[in-house]
């Protein structure tokens, strides 16, 4: 109220919700189904109510308990602010602006509802997204919080060897941008994982086979474990760009050949030079293959 962040004090969330038009639940996931279960009775039909968890599916199932008929839910995720920077001291106006919005609405969700909830999101400078909550909590679970398991995951290995006072005074800005998302609230890293058990468990086994493939990687020469991160950083100079996001942009590129101009635009000078090096390799020995070809086809 200092802040003038409040216009006006109610002894509980049912009086707000009282007669309101649009509803915003702003609160942990597990808090919103006592949450959505106490206001329901206060809501009248045609109000919208909309949160802001990281997770949808279970809480668009906790809205059709709660919720009488003639309200309706659509679920709400703002992606803005940091994991290690939360509360009213880190509040800002413009913390939505440019920002993405994802939406979901509710299969019984009115189209009135729903511009209700688009309104105020533009309002609030944010660019919003509809997504179906399952599809919502399975790409999620990729971008978002599987980082936050790996995070932990990462820290807690390294943490609990026996040689842990060596790594922790080796530790430089890698390790500690790789674990940095410990330093959020453990409470909502939980609350994230537990309601969208399934599909962060479903990235998880995606991880541990990616990394199977990685490890037997390194048995290969030192050209094809070049190629791998070459790609990784051409495929991550195009997602920084915005080039790569259309439906068939998946594949693993191809490393450019020593003429790309898009090699040059894409990826380091010293990268550039070793695909060319690389390059010109991968040809001479093609030329010498074709040349014991064609001398065996003589003989």
């Amino acid at each position: 109220d200092k802040q003038d962040a409040v216009d006006q004090v109610v002894s509980s969330p049912r009086d707000a919700a009282d007669g309101a038009g649009l509803v915003i639940l702003a609160t942990p996931p597990a808090a919103t189904s006592d949450l959505l279960e106490e206001i329901a009775p206060a809501l009248g039909r045609g109000a919208a109510v909309t949160d802001t968890a990281a997770s949808k599916v279970q809480i668009e199932s906790w809205a059709a308990n709660h919720l009488p008929n003639g309200v309706s839910f659509i679920g709400g995720h703002p992606m803005a602010g940091d994991a290690s920077a939360f509360g009213i001291d880190n509040a800002s106006p413009d913390l939505f602006r440019g920002k993405r919005w994802f939406l979901s609405p509710s299969p019984t969700a009115s189209d009135s509802a729903v511009k209700s909830v688009l309104g105020m999101v533009r309002e609030l400078g944010a660019s919003p997204h509809f997504l179906d909550s399952a599809e919502h909590d399975y790409v999620m679970a990729g971008v978002s919080h599987l980082p936050l398991i790996v995070s932990s995951a990462l820290f807690t290995m390294l943490r609990s060897s026996d040689g842990w006072p060596d790594f922790g005074r080796a530790a430089g800005e890698t390790f500690r941008a790789m674990t940095a998302y410990n330093s959020g609230d453990p409470s909502m890293t939980t609350e994230i994982a537990v309601t969208n058990r399934e599909q962060v468990q479903h990235w998880i086994d995606r991880l541990v086979i990616e990394l199977n493939r990685v490890r037997n990687l390194l048995d290969e020469e030192e050209e094809e474990v070049f190629k791998e991160y070459a790609a990784a950083q051409i495929n991550h100079a195009k997602f920084l760009g915005g080039d790569d996001l259309d439906p068939d942009a998946g594949a693993q590129p191809d490393i450019p050949d020593a003429t790309s101009q898009m090699a040059a635009l894409l990826i380091s000078p010293r990268l550039y030079d070793r695909v060319r090096s690389m390059t010109k390799r991968s040809e001479e020995r093609e030329k010498e293959r074709e040349s014991r070809g064609r001398r065996w086809g003589r003989s």
